[in-house]
């Protein structure tokens, strides 16, 4: 078989299998080999070739097998399996900082990592390879201190997801003190992702107030698929909201948004921001040797099958994961802030089973990594605290 054929059979889903309904608790492994508990439920009647996956993230001091009876509702009505897993210390400091405007001296206690390949994203993968998750229906939600990471998930990895979930929580809790720029950077990474914001309007414990402002920068730069739900007299409790009432308006509109949602994917031009080289990619190009304290962006149009345009801002290099549905093999010819580059695409299958094994995502394939260096070095196309207000990336199409 060649790359093409194998590539086709990695993604196809023509033999997908029934999945066996129940509830479970499995020990899920992240990419560090730290090991959480994580509860599973698949509801009867699965159509195999189109389940997708909800991940749920609990608060400060929950756990998955707590959380999961909540939202179980929602599983056959999405056809869905529902994964909750249990958060661990995060071992960053500088990651843990992010919960400590909430809850102080406490922040050293079981977090989700807002930068970083933590529990959910291996979560999401287990959900691939173990229950046959569809890639294009896989949605992330959390509550309270699962929902600023629900937030921050979205923004950095929004190619992975088909909607993002955020209930009670918030982009960023240092904003108690001012304007976060460099998490609010990252909301451009939200455009292409639906997202449905959900607070109770009597949270005494983290403010609605989070919630609206990044909800109206988020209109304001014109989000197509973005939905707030401010609940009147919802407190911080879930059993205040009404969203694991299989009965309220609420639980019911979210069904029905969700229902709704599937990754479009094949994106033929991308806009991302990252902070860091862990969450520069998106789909087949991505930044890295990122400048310190700027925001980092990559702007890439896929031009024809054999030509790509790239404008890159805050880092030194731009990598491409390449697979032969979109480019052709051989050459391409690659602008990079101006300057042109030639590469040589020669798809591998061994990089492709790789790939697949890392991801198990259609769209996260590649068949070759090629790394190319920023040779006209721009500081500051993304770094908000330099140029201003933010701006709506250029529009990203889609292959048809």
């Amino acid at each position: 078989m060649d790359v093409v054929a194998v590539r086709r059979l990695l993604g196809g889903r023509e033999q997908s299998p029934q999945l066996a309904p129940g509830t479970r608790n499995v020990v899920l492994t992240d990419v560090n080999g730290r090991t959480t508990e994580m509860a599973v439920y698949t509801p009867p009647g699965v159509d195999g070739s189109q389940a997708g996956a909800l991940v749920v993230l609990h608060g400060v001091g929950g756990s998955g097998p707590e959380l999961l009876p909540r939202f179980k509702a929602f599983a056959g009505l999405l056809n869905m399996s529902v994964l909750c897993p249990t958060a661990r210390p995060v071992s960053n400091r500088s990651n843990r900082l992010d919960l400590a405007g909430l809850f102080g001296s406490r922040f050293d206690a079981p977090s989700w990592d807002l930068s970083g390949p933590d529990f959910p994203l291996a979560a999401v993968h287990w959900a691939r390879t173990n229950l046959n998750a569809h890639p294009d229906r896989c949605v992330v939600l959390g509550t309270s201190m699962g929902g600023v990471a629900a937030w921050n998930l979205g923004m950095r990895y929004w190619d992975r997801f088909c909607a993002v979930v955020p209930v009670n929580g918030a982009l960023s809790l240092w904003e108690a003190f001012g304007t976060d720029r460099r998490k609010r950077a990252l909301l451009c990474n939200l455009l292409k992702l639906p997202t449905f914001v959900v607070h109770g309007s009597a949270d005494t414990l983290i403010s609605p107030r989070f919630d609206r402002e990044s909800v109206d920068c988020l209109r304001s730069l014109d989000h197509e698929a973005l939905r707030y739900v401010e609940v009147p007299g919802g407190e911080h409790s879930l059993s205040t909201i009404g969203i694991e009432d299989a009965a309220s308006p609420l639980f019911r509109e979210l069904v029905s948004w969700l229902d709704s949602q599937s990754r479009r994917g094949a994106v033929a031009e991308i806009a991302h921001r990252a902070l860091d080289a862990r969450h520069g990619r998106a789909y087949w190009v991505g930044v890295d040797r990122l400048a310190p304290h700027v925001v980092a962006e990559v702007r890439a149009a896929r031009l024809s099958t054999s030509a790509i345009s790239v404008q890159v801002s805050g880092a030194h290099q731009v990598n491409f994961h390449l697979r032969s549905d979109l480019f052709k093999p051989g050459r391409i010819d690659v602008e990079i802030n101006g300057s042109w580059e030639v590469l040589d695409f020669r798809p591998d299958m061994a990089r492709l089973v790789r790939s697949y094994r890392d991801t198990a995502d259609h769209e996260l394939m590649d068949e070759q990594v090629v790394e190319l260096p920023v040779r006209t070095y721009l500081p500051h196309l993304g770094d908000t605290e330099t140029t201003g207000p933010l701006e709506r990336p250029n529009h990203a199409g889609e292959l048809r």
